[in-house]
């Protein structure tokens, strides 16, 4: 079974609340960029659900259509589960037309009933599923209503399984794609497209627009208007364009001090506690270990490799998970796509990159999958270096305050440069991509988060810091500390002269530039280790900020784009660094 709906609708949701799974499910569109998968077991009986992206048709000739478009090719499906937004029906009906005309079976979930009913709407479900000649069941992924209906479908649909056995709907599905020849390059997201209708569309598809608003109209049962909120005023307050801006970045501004706080906060206590955890730790190791060059690297290096995660990468990444999963579901994520959308057409990109921007924050592994939100590759490509150059990921934050913090170093100075950087690439990159005259985006509702929701997302980001950043630092830490013990290090002192003529910086500092790309907060771990001025400090923490894309972002780079963007990338964060570490050397004072 294959859930298939327009952005934002809460297919995600849906699939949670029936199968008890982990999939994102946040308050704006873009969640879900590919195909995820999902079991449920009833009555003895697996069944198996695709989530897929969200699509507003699936011939359009964007990342989300074509995957949807393959997995009904290629994959056996028995039914569609078209998830349809009961606030916003007349939309979402010209993609349940779409599906009806392919043939497949159809199940219609109205999601969202209870939304709906606050806004005043109610929908005759048994009419609707007359003129859709399809069964419809009133959904509720927030307070649960449907459920039980939808799992009883589930149980008839599965023992009716293998009757049809040998037909295949998939052979109804002539795909088409929406004039895309020298003329017209469709990227396939109607709702920011500025061709004119009449230009772009066939007849078929102005007749299910059509049927969707008179199917609509018929079935929409006005009730009495519910009271303003404060959610609704709020809203009113936040969407205004000048009002609305100056809220949304004081809100970024709090956040940024209230992560900030959290991590000073943090740091000393855990660091107090932890204290002789590290010291029972060093002695017993070199109780249960011979004397020599092994015990003496472990006995330092994993008492160190565990202090420095839990005091500062630890708090960072929690703090940022929260924010994250707040901004969300909130709904207050899309509205800073529109509030920066000025912002984005500096970089050459629509307002929709903050998303990926801001994700960037949390992890840029799947921040770079997210870009599958943005229009077309030339975008994407932008979007994917900024995040692979510029933007520092939770555990980088973490890492850098406290690097900064124990040489003194400038961070006023490094957050400065990393603007400036970020400005100067994107004006250079800007160049790539035309200006788009037409900006259109679908604000969701402002909702209050809900708990379970939360925790969920905190727990699913949060669970890398244990098994991604936490054995990579401890491995980094060995590392490093057998380097400094066996006098490795002492191999980059011919590059002594070069590194402080360019950069003002020794040549140790330097390898810490170069080990970014393994991974970028791994790398300041080898200047703790050093003895540096406050200036040398700022000027090797501000090139590892601003430097290469670490492995796994490499990786999913080559997924997205290629091998050829990807050497793109690595060759300008090669002469970003470079420049920033030359230009901070002429311009600080010695």
């Amino acid at each position: 079974m294959v859930l298939v709906g327009n952005p934002n609708v809460g297919k995600s949701s849906v699939l949670n609340v029936l199968t008890g799974s982990r999939l994102f499910a946040s308050n704006y569109p873009g969640t879900s960029t590919e195909i995820a998968a999902a079991r449920l077991e009833l009555d003895g009986t697996e069944i198996r659900f695709y989530d897929t992206p969200g699509v507003y048709s699936i011939y359009s000739n964007n990342e989300g259509s074509n995957l949807t478009r393959e997995l009904l090719e290629k994959e056996a499906i028995d039914i569609i589960i078209n998830i349809v937004d009961a606030s916003n029906l007349e939309r979402n009906l010209v993609l349940s037309y779409e599906l009806l005309d392919l043939g497949y079976p159809l199940l219609v979930v109205l999601n969202q009933v209870d939304r709906a009913r606050e806004i005043g709407m109610d929908i005759d479900v048994f009419k609707l599923s007359s003129l859709l000649n399809s069964p419809v069941i009133a959904f509720s992924a927030s307070t649960g209503e449907g459920v039980d209906e939808f799992q009883a479908f589930l149980r008839d649909t599965a023992s009716m399984k293998g009757k049809n056995a040998g037909s295949n709907p998939a052979e109804s599905l002539n795909v088409r794609r929406i004039r895309l020849d020298e003329s017209c390059d469709c990227s396939g997201n109607c709702g920011r497209c500025s061709i004119v209708v009449e230009e772009c569309t066939t007849n078929l598809d102005l007749q299910r627009a059509e049927r969707a608003r008179a199917t609509a109209q018929t079935v929409t049962i006005p009730t009495a208007q519910a009271a303003s909120g404060y959610l609704q005023n709020i809203r009113y307050l936040v969407d205004r364009p000048v009002a609305g801006t100056l809220v949304l970045l004081i809100l970024a501004y709090l956040a940024l001090v209230a992560l900030s706080k959290f991590i000073s906060m943090c740091e000393g206590p855990i660091a107090n506690l932890l204290e002789p955890v590290s010291e029972i730790l060093h002695g017993f190791i070199l109780s249960i270990m011979p004397p020599g060059f092994v015990a003496t690297v472990l006995a330092k290096a994993i008492p160190e490799g565990l202090i420095i995660p839990f005091t500062i990468i630890m708090p960072a990444m929690l703090m940022v998970s929260l924010l994250m999963a707040l901004l969300e579901d909130t709904g207050l994520l899309p509205r800073y796509s529109v509030a920066l959308e000025r912002l984005g057409n500096f970089f050459g990109v629509s307002g929709q990159a903050v998303i990926p921007l801001s994700l960037g924050f949390g992890c840029r592994t799947p921040a770079v999958m997210a870009t599958r939100v943005l229009p077309n590759d030339t975008q994407r490509f932008i979007v994917i270096t900024l995040l692979s150059i510029v933007i520092p990921c939770a555990a980088t934050v973490g890492v850098l305050v406290m690097i900064s913090a124990k040489f003194n170093a400038s961070l006023a100075v490094i957050v400065s440069t990393m603007l400036i950087v970020m400005l100067l690439l994107g004006l250079i990159l800007s160049r790539l991509s035309p200006q788009e005259d037409a900006f259109i985006y679908e604000l969701p509702p402002l909702r209050v988060p809900q708990a379970k929701n939360v925790w969920n997302k905190i727990k699913l980001r949060f669970s890398g810091f244990f098994t991604e950043v936490l054995p990579l630092l401890l491995i980094m830490s060995i590392a490093i500390r057998a380097l400094i013990e066996s006098n490795l290090l002492e191999v980059f002192q011919g590059m002594e002269s070069i590194t402080r003529l360019l950069f003002g910086i020794p040549a140790e500092a330097f390898v810490a530039v170069l080990i970014t790309i393994f991974q970028r907060y791994l790398a300041p771990l080898v200047l703790l280790n050093l003895s540096l001025t406050s200036r040398e400090a700022t000027i090797a923490l501000s090139m590892i900020a601003l430097s290469l894309p670490c492995l796994p972002v490499m990786v999913v780079t080559v997924r997205e784009l290629g091998f050829k963007s990807l050497f793109k990338i690595l060759g300008m964060g090669f002469i970003t660094s470079f420049a920033v570490g030359m230009s901070l050397n002429m311009i600080l004072p010695v």
